[in-house]
């Protein structure tokens, strides 16, 4: 199982939470704990997602991940962390 936590914003913090378990075939995406995306995934190769975030400080995040591969993420257009 692969599992990444980040945080992101300088005035409003977002949490989020990726989750990809070869096992169970699956990756889920929660955003300040709530389940934004779950989906099935029955291939080894990472997936890409796109999410919007944030309330009065908005960001646009780009996540690619998988069971077998390191999590990257994009905020804004900007490669903000891997794992």
């Amino acid at each position: 199982m692969t599992k990444a936590k980040f945080e992101i914003g300088e005035t409003e913090n977002t949490s989020l939470l990726l989750i990809a378990s070869a096992l169970l075939k699956y990756i889920k995406i929660e955003v300040d704990w709530r389940k934004s995306r779950y989906e099935a995934n029955f291939q080894p190769l990472p997936k890409k997602f796109q999410l919007d975030v944030g309330n009065s400080e908005k960001h646009h995040l780009e996540i690619s991940g998988g069971p077998f591969s390191p999590i990257t993420l994009f905020v804004d257009g900007k490669e903000a962390q891997k794992t």
